[in-house]
């Protein structure tokens, strides 16, 4: 029988996300991968976000074959324990994706928050990742062996017990919370960093309005948070799991999708306007040196190395004309005696 009902919506939504999440990484891995020759760490950490991401839709897609998404009283007992199996593989799939995801666009930050002068925000950037990351560690281990044997967490009617349940529960709301607080404070963060510079106030707004897309995730996130509750409390698991996994995904793909934006913002700046000269890329740099001095060595300096590139389109400094963009330039003089 052919998918009908929740089940189509399930997966229609999920695979037209994997196939703009793949897109969008892809475009990355030609555009923004790589600076001065080295990956970039925001890159990395989004190829891992899109390879687990896949697993977790293959994963999903098997139960929704089994019949995750249709009411209890259509399915044998043999096919709740396989939807069971398959969408536990899916969540801890989907757990790390949601991590990596997030670990991306703290890598971007950091990238941006070059200088003595923002320590503080670097240490909160990496306080939130790492708290973020102990959670989603906690989520796996403790929903993956809350029973024994471990197989209980889906044959619900075999031998054993599950003295981990209740705990496993208790990080499953934390893990959803925490990461829809975890996605608004990323998405906000940049403000904090660009309000502040001498660019045009429609470049401010622009930018804070680009980043601030970054909080869709988290309405995924706590709509997750609140479908817990139904799936813990009803008798019908596999309906209330299939509109569970419904936003689990979305805010899966979400994230990978609202998360490439800000780095291929270069790229799409340089198709609407259609000028390669005055969107430079983002993904390279631009130094010019200029000498000065005699031939006897005395008196020559190095009037002035100035580095000026574009950050994945999140840069502190000067506005470039007619581009709306931000860039960070360095100036350095030294004097020679």
């Amino acid at each position: 029988m052919g998918l009908h009902g929740l089940q189509l919506t399930m997966m229609v939504i999920l695979w037209i996300q994997v196939g703009v999440a793949m897109l969008m990484v892809g475009l990355r891995a030609v555009f923004a991968s790589r600076r001065d020759g080295r990956w970039r760490y925001d890159f990395v950490w989004i190829v891992l976000s899109i390879i687990t991401g896949f697993l977790a839709a293959v994963f999903m897609t098997r139960a929704m074959q089994e019949g995750l998404g249709k009411h209890l009283k259509e399915l044998t007992l043999s096919e709740d324990f396989e939807i069971l199996r398959r969408n536990y593989y899916a969540i801890y799939m989907g757990v790390l994706s949601i991590a990596f995801s997030k670990f991306a666009v703290t890598a971007l930050l950091l990238e941006v928050l070059d200088g003595s002068q923002h320590k503080y925000k670097r240490w909160s950037l990496w306080a939130v990742c790492a708290v973020f990351t102990v959670f989603s560690l906690l989520e796996i281990f403790l929903t993956a062996f809350q029973c024994h044997p471990v197989s209980k967490v889906w044959q619900v009617t075999g031998h054993g017990s599950c003295p981990g349940q209740k705990a496993a529960r208790a990080i499953s709301y934390v893990h959803a919370i925490s990461g829809g607080l975890t996605d608004i404070y990323l998405a906000l963060f940049p403000i904090s960093v660009v309000w502040n510079l001498k660019i045009t106030q429609r470049t401010k707004l622009g930018f804070c309005a680009l980043m601030a897309v970054g909080c869709l995730p988290a309405i995924a996130s706590f709509v997750r948070f609140h479908l817990l509750s139904e799936i813990y409390a009803v008798s019908d698991f596999p309906y209330a799991e299939g509109k569970f996994m419904i936003w689990a995904s979305v805010e899966v793909g979400s994230l990978i999708i609202l998360g490439s934006i800000p780095p291929l913002r270069p790229l799409f700046m340089r198709i609407v306007y259609g000028s390669v000269d005055k969107f430079r890329s983002s993904y390279g740099g631009t130094t010019s040196h200029e000498r000065t001095g005699g031939h006897t060595g005395r008196g020559v300096s190095v009037q002035e190395t100035t580095t000026s590139r574009h950050k994945a389109g999140l840069i502190e400094g000067k506005e470039v004309e007619g581009s709306d963009g931000i860039v960070v330039s360095h100036s350095i003089k030294v004097e020679g005696a």
